[in-house]
């Protein structure tokens, strides 16, 4: 998978927060300054950014005009920069002017980021857990007015954006199961599924988010369908 190919994949997903945290190789120096820069390279943090916080440390406060200005940059890549520090925890706000978080470095790490970082592993292992209690229980449901058996139908819950494939059908089918699908994001369901095969495996479809399908395979099982978003139909 080349970069652009890596790009399109990432853009599958909304992105709401961004860490980047490098392990640096230890430095050995008295210049403070230097020290600071060493921990804001460390989380992800580019010169200009760097600079920034250095000059909110000398000045307490500043609009984004104001550092705009100081630093011969637009207003837009001033306050990309300040949303940076502040995803970091370096950095907050009240109304326009931007100010340090702590007055250390240490404080911002261990009362902000650390926890924030932590509330998103543990959220990612929420879902991941999730998922995965969803693929491995078999599921007692009621359809058509007969129960069907015990560990026959499985249910997947997807809580991001998700492409069905026709191997995660083919799978399924061979493993002589039925799914019931739900998803939270958006689903895709890719064209070369087998509408036949598709019916035989897919016991309902229940979505909260957009749906894109052929229009061959949701005419085969569009009476399992039960849909709360768009849906987009295509060749």
């Amino acid at each position: 998978m080349d970069g652009e190919e890596r790009e399109e994949k990432a853009e599958e997903f909304e992105v709401v927060a961004e860490w980047v945290i490098r392990r640096l190789k230890k430095i050995e120096t008295d210049d403070v300054e230097k020290v600071k820069r060493w921990v804001l390279t460390s989380l992800g943090l580019d010169e200009l950014a760097q600079n920034i916080y250095l000059y909110l440390e000398r000045v307490e406060s500043s609009t984004t005009t104001e550092i705009a200005k100081v630093f011969g940059i637009s207003p837009t890549t001033a306050r990309s920069k300040l949303d940076d520090l502040h995803t970091v925890g370096l950095v907050d706000y009240i109304g326009r002017e931007y100010h340090l978080t702590y007055d250390s470095i240490v404080k911002a790490l261990n009362y902000v980021l650390i926890p924030r970082i932590t509330a998103t592993l543990k959220s990612i292992a929420r879902v991941a857990a999730e998922v995965e209690r969803s693929m491995s229980r078999g599921i007692k449901v009621q359809v058509s007015g007969h129960e069907l058996a015990r560990g026959k139908v499985e249910e997947l819950t997807f809580f991001g954006s998700t492409v069905i494939t026709k191997g995660l059908i083919e799978a399924f089918h061979n493993r002589g199961k039925r799914i019931i699908i739900k998803g939270f994001g958006s689903l895709v369901f890719e064209k070369d599924i087998d509408p036949e095969l598709a019916d035989a495996v897919i016991e309902r479809v229940v979505s909260f988010g957009p749906v894109k399908i052929s229009k061959d395979l949701y005419s085969a099982i569009a009476y399992k369908f039960k849909s709360m978003g768009s849906l987009e139909l295509y060749d």
